[in-house]
Order: C-alpha cells, then sequence, then structure tokens
C-alpha cells in the first residue's frame, strides 16, 4: 500500500479483517489503513516485487517512482545497513523481461529470486 505520510514509501498491512478497499493515487485498490496493521519490513520473510526488467545479477527495473527502492532503503549494506533481518525479496516477471545487465544505482537492492513464467532464477549472493 502507498504509505500516506512518506514520500513514495509502501507499508505492508494484512488485508484480514479490512474487507473494504479504497481506491489509491495510482487507482489501485488497497485496503485502508488500521492503527494495528502496519507490519514493518523487516518483520516480513517474503515480499514479491513487480517489474519491468531484470537480469540475472538480480537487477530489477521497477515503474520508475522508487517505491520499493526507498521502502528497502533500510537493507541496503551500500547505506548503511542496520543488521535487520531482510525479506526474501522475489521478482515476479515475464522471461521476456530479461535483459542482459542493468545499470545498477547505489540505492538498488537485489533480488534474491526471479520467478518468470518459464524458470526460476536463484541469484548468487556473490557481489
Amino acid at each position: 500500500m502507498l504509505h500516506p505520510l512518506k514520500y513514495n514509501r509502501l507499508y505492508f498491512t494484512s488485508p484480514r479483517n479490512q474487507p473494504k478497499l479504497r481506491l489509491n493515487r495510482f487507482g489501485i485498490l488497497e485496503p485502508q489503513l488500521g492503527i494495528n496493521t502496519v507490519a514493518p519490513v523487516w518483520t516480513l520473510d517474503i515480499i514479491l516485487l513487480p517489474l519491468v526488467g531484470f537480469d540475472r545479477g538480480g537487477n530489477r527495473m521497477g515503474m520508475g517512482g522508487g517505491f520499493y527502492d526507498r521502502t528497502l532503503a533500510q537493507f541496503n549494506v551500500n547505506q548503511g545497513n542496520k543488521g535487520l533481518k531482510r525479506p526474501l525479496l522475489i521478482g515476479l516477471a515475464h522471461h521476456c523481461q530479461e535483459v542482459e545487465q542493468l545499470q545498477v544505482q547505489s540505492w538498488d537492492i537485489p533480488l534474491d529470486i526471479i520467478a518468470t513464467d518459464k524458470e526460476l532464477i536463484r541469484i548468487s549472493k556473490k557481489r
């Protein structure tokens, strides 16, 4: 869900006990924010990430808003990783979205796995 107070960031909630959905600023239905429903990112086991393009190094090209990069910045080893438990990051793609190599920025957080319609790509931890 879009974070209502932090610019271009996401927050995660359980859809349970939230039967009513509302449109966000992009016209996407999402649960309404409830006082006890927010789950800090470091408490999650897995995050499924949409993408526009990917390479076999685990690099992901998103839609350009930086929502996931800002939300996951606390896990970036280049920017002072706070030692928090990092969720498993799984990119969801079609095989035709693969490119040879993406340009990587210092704030990019690599994926652990990429699931396509043809295969499951496990990313090597060597970096």
